[in-house]
C-alpha cells in the first residue's frame, strides 16, 4: 500500500497488525513499567509465601519529582515576523499571546493537562505521543448560522445575529490531547509521521454522531459513509482503527467501515517522540523501538525491587522483634485444660510460659535501604533537585551548582516536549489559515491576516521564577545601557513581553499622556462630557470683565478697592474642593495627572513633552 492510496477495511487491518507486532515487546515493557509506577508490582518471587503489602513509593515519587522539576514552566511563544516591517512584527507580536491562550484552553479541555501528561509519558515510557484536533460540535455551530423567524422583528433577529458571531469569535475548537503511547501506531523511524493509526475503543454514542456528520452531501451517496446505530447502550465501547494519511483519513470497526474521506488539512494530526535516554538498535536487520523507549524508571527497576524487598524484610524483622512469639514445653492440650480450670499459669523465663527471645537487628539491615536509595540516585537524578541539601554543601552557590548540574538530566525530554509543543502550534496556525478562523481567545484575536501563511512558531517552556526573572531583566538593562544588545532584543528575550510592539506603543502613548499641555486638553474634555465647561468658561469671562474693570480704577486713580476679594456687589470666582478656584485647580490637576502629585516619567527624568516624545522614539 503506497501511502497516497485510498485505504480499505483489508488495507487498514493489514498495516494495523504490522505496526502492533512491531511494537509488542515495548508494550509489554510498558506494562511492567506500568506496575512499579501504580506500585503493584511483585516483591518476592512466585512461591515464595512472605508479605507483599508494604511498598515504597520510591518509584512513583521519581517519576512525579522528574515531572515537576521539567514541568514547572508556563509555555513561552515566539514568532518571528515574515519581514523586518512594522506590521510584521505587530502581527507576529500579537499571534503570540493568541497562541499562549489556545494552548492553555486547548490543555484545559482535556481531562488530563495535556502537556504535563506528555511530559510525564516522555520519562515513564520513553515515548510520548500528541494528537491534535478540532471540535467538530463547534465546528458545526459556527456553520449554521441563525435564521429569521417568520415575523421575527428586524432587530431582534439582528440581536441574535451579534449573539452568535460573538460566540463563533470566542469558540474554541481545537483540541491538544496526549493518548496513551501504546494507543497510537507510528512509525519509529520517522519523525514526521506519513501514516498513523489510533487503536483504541469508542463509545457507540460517539461513533454515531461521528458518522451522523458525515452522513449530508456527496460522501452518503457514493457509499463512503455507513451509518452508526448506537442502540440501548450509548456507552458500550468498540475497538477502532482511525487511519490518517496526508491524502486520507477512514475509521474502521471490526471489518466495517464507517466512513473514508480526504484528508483536507494536508497533514496527520500526530507527532511523536523519544526521551532520548534510549539507542537504537545495533542490529541492522531489524527495528525495534524497545531499545529506544527508555525512561527514567528501567534503568534502576532491579534496583527498586531490591529497596523493595529490603524495606519488606526489615520491617518484618521490627515486627517480629516487637511481638515476639510465646514459648513453653507444656503439652497444648494440658496448657488449654490449666487456662480453662483457671489455674495459675506461671510466665517468665523459668516459668510454664515464656517470651522468646528474638536476636538483635544487625546494623547493615539498616544501612542497606541507604545504599540501594544511592544507586537509584546514580542511575536517576540528584537530590539536589528535590530541594534536599547534599552533605558536605554549606552555600546557597554550591546547592545552585549541583541543581543546575542535575537539571541537565532533563535536557533531551525537555527539547522533545518543547518539539511536540511547537508542532501543535504550528498545526493550529495552519487550521486558522486554511480554515479562514476568525477567533479572540481570552482576549486576544487571531485570523488568517495575522498568518500570512506562514507556520513558523517556537514554543519554549520555561521556569517561572520572579527572582531569576528580576535578575535577567537587571542584566538586560545594563548591557542595553553598555550597547551590548538591542531595545527589541531585551523587551522579547529579557523582559518576556509576548506583545513587545504592542507594549512599547502603550508606555509611548504614557508618555505623551504625562504631558501637562495634554492632560489639560483632557481635563476639558472630561469637564465637557461632565456640562460644566460653559460654567466654567463663563466663569473665566466674568474674571476677564473685573479685571479689566479693576485696571480701569486704577488707571482713573482709584485705586484698588476690595482688595484681595471681589467687587463690591459681585460674587467672588467658584471654589473647587481644594479652596482654589475651579479653573486654577483644574489646571493643577492637568499638572498631576489627576493625583494631586506632580506627574514624573517613570522612564525618564523631567517632564515629558511632545518633542521629548520625539527624541524617545528616535531613539
Amino acid at each position: 500500500m503506497a501511502y497516497d492510496d485510498k485505504p480499505t477495511v483489508e488495507s487498514i487491518r493489514q498495516m494495523t497488525r504490522h505496526l502492533q507486532d512491531l511494537w509488542s515487546r515495548t508494550h509489554t515493557k510498558w506494562e511492567m513499567i506500568d506496575t512499579y509506577y501504580q506500585q503493584t508490582f511483585k516483591i518476592w518471587p512466585e512461591g515464595m509465601n512472605r508479605p507483599e503489602w508494604l511498598k515504597p513509593a520510591r518509584s512513583r515519587s521519581i517519576v512525579d519529582h522528574a515531572v515537576d522539576h521539567q514541568l514547572a514552566y508556563e509555555p513561552m511563544i515566539h514568532r518571528w515576523p515574515s519581514t523586518q516591517t512594522e506590521t510584521s512584527k505587530r502581527k507576529a507580536d500579537k499571534v503570540e499571546p493568541a497562541m499562549k491562550a489556545i494552548l492553555d484552553e486547548a490543555s484545559l479541555f482535556e481531562p488530563n493537562l495535556t502537556w504535563k501528561q506528555v511530559g510525564k509519558n516522555l520519562l515513564l515510557y520513553g515515548y510520548a505521543v500528541v494528537e491534535d484536533g478540532l471540535d467538530s460540535m463547534c465546528m458545526a455551530e459556527r456553520r449554521e448560522k441563525p435564521k429569521k423567524g417568520r415575523g421575527e422583528p428586524q432587530d431582534e433577529y439582528d440581536r441574535r445575529v451579534r449573539i452568535h458571531r460573538n460566540a463563533v469569535k470566542s469558540m474554541m475548537p481545537f483540541r491538544t490531547r496526549a493518548p496513551h503511547p501504546s494507543r497510537v501506531l507510528l512509525d519509529p523511524t520517522e519523525k514526521e509521521p506519513r501514516i498513523a493509526i489510533k487503536h483504541a475503543n469508542r463509545r457507540s454514542i460517539d461513533l454515531e454522531e461521528i458518522t451522523k456528520a458525515r452522513m449530508i452531501g456527496a460522501k452518503a451517496k457514493r457509499g463512503e459513509v455507513t451509518k452508526w446505530e448506537c442502540g440501548d447502550n450509548p456507552f458500550e465501547l468498540f475497538m477502532v482503527d482511525e487511519f490518517w494519511s496526508e491524502c486520507w483519513h477512514a475509521m474502521v470497526v471490526d471489518s466495517q467501515l464507517l466512513f473514508v474521506e480526504k484528508n483536507t488539512w494536508g497533514f496527520v494530526p500526530y507527532s511523536h517522540a523519544f526521551s532520548g535516554y534510549g539507542q537504537e538498535v545495533t542490529s541492522i536487520e531489524e527495528v525495534d523501538p524497545t531499545y529506544m523507549a527508555v525512561g527514567i524508571l528501567e534503568p534502576v527497576i532491579p534496583v527498586l525491587k531490591a529497596q523493595a524487598q529490603a524495606v519488606a524484610g526489615r520491617h518484618n524483622a521490627l515486627i517480629e522483634a516487637t511481638f515476639n512469639p510465646t514459648g513453653t514445653v507444656m503439652d497444648s492440650a494440658e496448657l488449654q485444660e490449666q487456662m480453662s480450670r483457671g489455674d495459675v499459669i506461671e510466665m517468665g523465663s523459668r516459668g510454664d510460659v515464656w517470651k522468646m527471645d528474638m536476636p538483635n537487628l544487625p546494623a547493615w539491615m539498616f544501612q542497606s535501604e541507604e545504599w540501594l536509595d544511592r544507586d537509584i540516585e546514580m542511575g536517576t537524578f540528584s537530590r539536589a533537585l528535590q530541594g534536599v541539601r547534599e552533605t558536605g554543601v554549606s552555600t546557597v552557590g554550591q546547592q545552585a551548582i549541583l541543581t543546575t548540574a542535575a537539571g541537565r538530566k532533563f535536557v533531551s525530554p525537555s527539547k522533545q516536549l518543547q518539539h511536540l509543543a511547537t508542532k501543535s502550534a504550528s498545526h493550529i496556525l495552519q487550521w486558522v489559515d486554511v480554515l479562514d478562523l476568525n477567533l479572540r481567545i481570552r482576549g486576544h484575536a487571531i485570523d488568517p491576516s495575522m498568518i500570512e501563511s506562514d507556520y513558523s512558531i517556537l514554543v519554549s517552556f520555561e521556569l517561572v521564577d520572579p527572582v531569576m526573572q528580576l535578575q535577567t531583566r537587571e542584566l538586560g538593562l545594563r548591557e542595553v545601557q553598555q550597547g551590548l544588545k538591542s531595545k527589541e532584543t531585551y523587551w522579547s528575550a529579557d523582559a518576556r513581553l509576548e506583545d513587545a510592539t504592542g507594549e512599547q506603543k502603550r508606555l509611548l502613548e504614557d508618555l505623551i499622556r504625562s504631558d501637562p499641555r495634554v492632560q489639560e486638553v483632557m481635563a476639558k474634555a472630561v469637564a465637557r462630557e461632565a456640562g460644566i465647561l460653559n460654567m466654567l468658561e463663563q466663569q473665566e469671562e466674568e474674571q476677564a470683565k473685573q479685571q479689566a474693570q479693576q485696571q480701569s480704577q486704577m488707571q482713573d486713580g482709584g485705586g484698588m478697592p476690595g482688595q484681595g476679594g471681589p467687587m463690591p456687589g459681585q460674587e467672588g470666582p467658584m471654589l473647587g474642593p481644594d479652596g482654589m478656584p475651579i479653573q486654577q485647580s483644574m489646571g493643577a490637576m492637568a499638572g498631576m495627572g489627576g493625583t494631586g502629585r506632580p506627574t514624573r516619567n517613570p522612564l525618564a527624568p523631567g517632564s515629558v513633552s511632545p518633542s521629548r516624545v520625539g527624541q524617545e522614539l528616535a531613539r
